[in-house]
């Protein structure tokens, strides 16, 4: 395992731009599932499941608050080129 002063600045800049990627991506999923428990779920099974959603998406605030400190503003990276580009297997968009 290489230590974290091996890795170079813009592959560390890469790195923390696809945790906020990814944190965000996540929070965005947890509030979906919050509100379809909100409009399925009885009173009792959505109130605790809605408190464990909750302190999910807090957790994952509390850790892209935590990352995003260490972003730089001025690094480019474009995560839905990366996502989409050859490295996915998937055609190079124009």
């Amino acid at each position: 395992m290489k230590s974290k002063e091996q890795i170079t600045e813009p592959d560390f800049q890469k790195l923390v731009a696809l945790v906020l990627n990814d944190l965000a991506l996540r929070r965005t999923m947890l509030e979906n599932r919050e509100q379809e428990v909100n409009q399925q779920l009885s009173s009792l099974e959505r109130d605790a499941e809605l408190e464990q959603l909750d302190d999910q998406i807090q957790q994952l605030q509390r850790d892209h608050d935590h990352y995003r400190q260490f972003q730089d503003p001025a690094f480019k990276f474009n995560s839905q080129r990366y996502f989409q580009g050859p490295s996915m297997g998937l055609p190079q968009q124009p």
